[in-house]
């Protein structure tokens, strides 16, 4: 996998201050995050759904993708269902992702015909653009300067590219990372926005890639799950495979691995920005499904009790590796 000028392995970050630090490896979630609190989500009783993308937005309200019900949902920060906004209200016939941009408003992605719609916090449609450049829309996440970064399958119009770069009104910028070879169809790409930085990973690929969208420079570096699953196989019980990938200009890069899409127990990885291994092996039963600054969000289901929303944050950097 390539971007548009070839990419260096930049290893495990050496001759960076983070490179010093040590890297731990934990066996609980906990070890490195702080519960903040938790939030069960409801509408007069309690809720199960199925999230594809959550966004905690400048209202303080959180957003959620409900791919059951291919509609998106609004619920206060107590976890009270304020509003249901299904396919009449935002023209969207699946909602797969979300974004911010314009710093109050909402950039929801249609999984199913490929296009944007953004919304104000009301939740009204301001504008759509379509995403005529790929096939299968799976995630879209905002840089800087109000541009988005939509990720497909890598094939279709898009000439085989993975990530695709548009303004904020929809004018497309670019297009990068070519799918992995002899994977055409296969697996899926995740990314995660740092700044003007963009960081991608694959399912069938054992390394992440660092993209700066300015100086249109790729960097490389190991994810170190992903190759000790490639080496262990399943018959080791090690079948780990990318689920997400999560990040902010806070930082660090936290990669998360499951073991298929009913999975109940996750695996989680975290970098710092320049690639340096910070904690490795964190098991937890939530699945990750968003990020702002220093928390990380997660929803974890049970059959009585429905979706639950916890908030973690991140210990410090040092703290994470005494």
């Amino acid at each position: 996998m390539a971007g548009e000028r070839a990419g260096r392995d930049r290893g495990a970050g050496r001759g960076s201050d983070s490179a010093r630090a040590r890297p731990t490896v934990e066996f609980a979630f906990g070890a490195v995050f702080t519960s903040i609190r938790t939030i069960p989500l409801r509408a007069g009783r309690a809720e199960t759904l199925d999230v594809s993308g959550l966004l905690h937005a400048a209202s303080g309200r959180f957003w959620v993708a409900d791919a059951r019900a291919a509609a998106l949902k609004i619920y206060s920060e107590q976890g009270w269902r304020l509003r249901t906004l299904g396919r009449q209200a935002t023209g969207l016939r699946r909602p797969v992702s979300l974004t911010p941009v314009h710093g109050r408003w909402v950039a929801a992605l249609d999984g199913s015909v490929p296009g944007v719609v953004v919304l104000d916090e009301s939740g009204r449609a301001l504008s759509r653009f379509p995403l005529p450049e790929l096939d299968c829309p799976a995630q879209i996440c905002h840089l800087a300067d109000h541009r988005l970064a939509v990720v497909g399958s890598g094939y279709g119009p898009g000439a085989g590219k993975l990530v695709h770069i548009y303004t904020a009104g929809g004018e497309h910028i670019e297009s990068l990372f070519a799918e992995p070879r002899d994977e055409r169809g296969g697996g899926r790409a995740f990314v995660a926005a740092a700044g003007e930085t963009l960081y991608l990973g694959h399912s069938q690929c054992d390394s992440f890639w660092i993209y700066d969208v300015d100086a249109h420079s790729v960097v490389s570096f190991p994810s170190l799950t992903a190759r000790l699953a490639r080496r262990l196989g399943s018959k080791a019980g090690f079948a780990w495979t990318l689920c997400g990938l999560f990040a902010t200009a806070c930082g660090p890069l936290l990669a998360g691995y499951s073991r298929g899409s009913a999975a109940r127990e996750y695996l989680y990885d975290l970098y710092a920005l320049d690639g340096t291994p910070v904690a490795l092996g964190l098991r937890a039963a939530q699945r990750v499904v968003g990020v702002e600054g220093p928390f990380f969000y997660s929803v974890s289901r049970e059959p009585d009790a429905g979706t639950t929303l916890a908030v973690w944050k991140l210990e410090s950097a040092g703290e994470a590796s005494d």
